[in-house]
């Protein structure tokens, strides 16, 4: 095994979001025989790489978001892999979130991005405790925290929003 950290995808080249073999983004470096000419920061990935050498019995952990490459290194292996997601399942896939951010924010111009990043640094990434302090309990809508019933709302929102 092969593990890159998530701050390599820079460097991984990674190919298309929404065309891929098993539906997770891929990079298109061949690990085999790296064409460092064609993608010349792959070496730096190399670089940041953890590896692991798994023995019959063993299993490793690939935390969530880390990019992974796998080979055999025997005429027969046997893989099995579990995807999980350790937050509960009315959550959406972050990586729906970025295919919306795609269609909405990435051709912006550059001034309207960086002022959508405040928005998600303020709402997603670095919210503070107190973000709906002053808004009325029951009048804060999707800044209250999500159960059920308030992820099926946006769900139904973004629908709407997305089906005009």
């Amino acid at each position: 095994f092969i593990l890159f950290p998530p701050e390599q995808i820079a460097n991984l080249y990674v190919g298309p979001i929404d065309f891929t073999p098993a539906g997770q983004p891929v990079s298109m470096v061949d690990f085999e025989r790296p064409d460092f000419e064609r993608f010349p920061r792959f070496a730096e990935a190399v670089k940041n790489a953890r590896t692991a050498v798994l023995e019959p019995g063993d299993a490793v952990y690939i935390p969530s978001t880390w990019w992974h490459h796998v080979e055999g290194l025997e005429n027969l292996n046997i893989l099995i892999n579990h995807w999980w997601h350790p937050v509960p399942a009315y959550l959406g896939a972050p990586l729906d979130a970025l295919l919306h951010a795609i269609l909405s924010i990435r051709d912006l111009s550059a001034p309207q991005r960086k002022a959508w990043r405040t928005f998600f640094d303020h709402y997603i990434f670095d919210p503070d405790e107190q973000l709906a302090a002053h808004i009325p309990e029951g009048r804060r809508g999707v800044l209250d925290p999500l159960d059920v019933n308030s992820a099926r709302k946006i769900r139904m929102m973004l629908r709407n929003k997305l089906n005009k």
